[in-house]
């Protein structure tokens, strides 16, 4: 008796640890941006698992920069993924990007430091990564994505 209610209490537990993010968003979208086709490639079976990209949006601002936005979806909302992300520590999924520019001939532009910049996901949550090119030069674009890993605490 004592070993189901430890059970059952454990899986309430776990219930209770769930949090996802529910969304609600416009059915007849207004926006004026030019969706492009992109291609993905995916070194890390992690993060392939857990972040979907949605969608690739750019927009020429009036001084000629390109406006570069990336809609994506973490995809663990199950109460198992949810378990695993407990037990893992990795709720919410912590992410770093950066982008890196290119000119007319596909060759980076020396810009500076690209730095790594950190983002929270929160389980079901979409979220939309954007940048504004650094001069009219750059023409394209690379996102780069990766699990932004810190130390997990041991029990």
């Amino acid at each position: 008796m004592h070993k189901r209610l430890l059970i059952l209490s454990g899986c309430l537990s776990l219930f209770a640890c769930q949090s996802t993010v529910n969304t609600v968003a416009n059915t007849e979208p207004q926006m004026q941006a030019q969706a492009l086709a992109s291609s993905k490639v995916f070194t890390d079976p992690f993060l392939k698992s857990r972040l979907s990209i949605d969608r690739v949006d750019q927009v020429t601002l009036p001084d000629g920069l390109l406006k570069i936005q990336v809609t994506a979806t973490n995809l663990r909302t199950g109460f198992w993924d949810q378990a695993s992300s407990w037990f893992m520590q990795d709720d919410p999924y912590q992410i770093a990007y950066r982008f890196s520019w290119l000119d007319a001939q596909g060759m980076t532009m020396d810009i500076g430091t690209q730095n790594w910049i950190p983002l929270s996901v929160i389980p079901g949550d979409t979220i939309r990564i954007q940048s504004i090119s650094p001069n009219t030069l750059c023409k394209d674009f690379t996102l780069s994505i990766k699990e932004n890993r810190s130390p997990r605490s041991s029990w």
